[in-house]
């Protein structure tokens, strides 16, 4: 995740871009691992962090998100628990 830069601007992070790529990387781990493997849980939990961050920046009116993107992002922390 990126941070504010070192002059004190904020900088904008795309949520949308992050949360495909978190996806694409769980659908990868999914079909090469399983579901149970390391390597999914891990990106799992950091796709679970993520979305608890992007619902307290939501919950401020800061960002908007694509809800199918949302949504397929949902759907991979129902798998493998």
């Amino acid at each position: 995740m990126e941070s504010p830069s070192h002059t004190g601007e904020k900088s904008t992070i795309d949520y949308n871009q992050v949360l495909s790529q978190i996806s694409t990387n769980l659908t990868n781990a999914l079909n090469t691992y399983g579901p149970s493997s390391s390597q999914y849980q891990m990106i799992r939990e950091m796709l679970e962090e993520y979305v608890k961050l992007i619902n307290r920046i939501r919950d401020q009116g800061t960002q908007n998100l694509d809800p199918d993107t949302l949504s397929l992002a949902m759907s991979f922390l129902e798998i493998g628990k």
